[in-house]
């Protein structure tokens, strides 16, 4: 006898599976993204550097790099995402 959960999955619509579930996390995920980057800006434009050494300088620099940096990774989870729900749906059509 079959599970009944198995029985559900196995009568969707297989483009149907997976899409809606992706679409609200790139959208709740977008939101988040340009929320990090608006706080990031702002944060990083009241710092004033005028007093800093070279030394600080060197290290503000470097920070703001490696934060850029983990904004630059972090859109690629979109990517990972969509390519992960597209790869989802031609599994389940085809299968």
């Amino acid at each position: 006898m079959k599970d009944i959960r198995l029985i559900h999955l196995e009568e969707m619509e297989p483009m149907a599976f997976g899409v809606k579930e992706m679409v609200g996390t790139l959208v709740a995920g977008g939101i988040l993204f340009m929320i990090g980057m608006y706080a990031y800006v702002k944060v990083g434009a009241t710092i004033d550097q005028s007093n800093f050494t070279a030394a600080e300088n060197a290290t503000f620099a470097n920070i703001k790099t490696n934060i850029t940096a983990g904004f630059d990774l972090g859109s690629v989870i979109f990517i990972v995402i969509a390519a992960g729900t597209i790869i989802g749906v031609i599994w389940m059509a085809f299968r």
